[in-house]
């Protein structure tokens, strides 16, 4: 996959739980998972409405490129992009060439309660 067709930064995050060894207090956050190279784009409204359809609350999409950590990626997770948070809707998607040039997350809107995290 040409680097052109992936021209925005991509940050992946996961919520994490660490505790202190002192004092034993449990701190949970958002914290970067990876960083990639990906496109952002959102949906139009004709599959917008194919997604409420189903069910989904998907609004957007991005294309990842693939790699050892991107497979790693998982619906608990979070994408941000360009100071928006976006919950990924479901496993991402492999590419349907070989699997293995890249991967689509599809998106919805962020929870309202992450913008105070």
């Amino acid at each position: 996959m040409q680097s052109g067709k992936l021209p925005h930064r991509i940050i992946i995050e996961h919520f994490e739980e660490t505790q202190d060894q002192d004092t034993g207090h449990v701190s949970q956050a958002w914290t970067e998972f990876t960083k990639v190279w990906g496109k952002h784009e959102g949906l139009s409204t004709k599959d917008q409405l194919q997604a409420q359809s189903i069910n989904s609350n998907m609004t957007a999409r991005c294309r990842i490129r693939h790699s050892s950590k991107a497979i790693q990626v998982n619906s608990t997770m979070r994408v941000l992009f360009r100071g928006k948070y976006w919950k990924i809707d479901g496993d991402p998607i492999p590419d349907n060439e070989s699997g293995l040039q890249w991967l689509t997350l599809n998106l919805a809107e962020g929870e309202a309660s992450w913008k105070s995290i």
